[in-house]
């Protein structure tokens, strides 16, 4: 499937030839493959006429994805620091409570 260090991959019954390494090239067999699925399944769902505003359907919902996924992380992110903040303010008190070598 490979030729000339490309990637050969098929979207709706065309080839398309993309330059990659090899190092690139399950992730872009994998991404070939997720956006088939896609595909299919809005070809399925029969609302959506002609390639072009399929792959169209598909880049939005995609991108969509995309956006929701990074925005979930942004959240887990922040919500990491505000641990981590916290965490660091615990250690602080308990320190605090610790006994001194000159305390009873």
């Amino acid at each position: 499937m490979s030729r000339d260090s490309g990637v050969a991959v098929r979207v709706l019954d065309r080839e398309y030839v993309i330059a990659a390494g090899e190092d690139q090239r399950a992730a872009l067999l994998a991404s070939a493959d997720y956006l088939g699925a896609r595909l299919r399944e809005l070809r399925r769902g029969g609302r959506v006429a002609g390639n072009e505003s399929l792959l169209a359907l598909a880049a939005l919902n995609i991108a969509h994805e995309l956006l929701t996924e990074r925005g979930a992380r942004q959240d887990q992110i922040a919500s990491i620091e505000r641990l981590g903040a916290l965490e660091a303010r615990l250690t602080a008190a308990l320190r605090t409570l610790e006994p001194t070598p000159h305390s009873g």
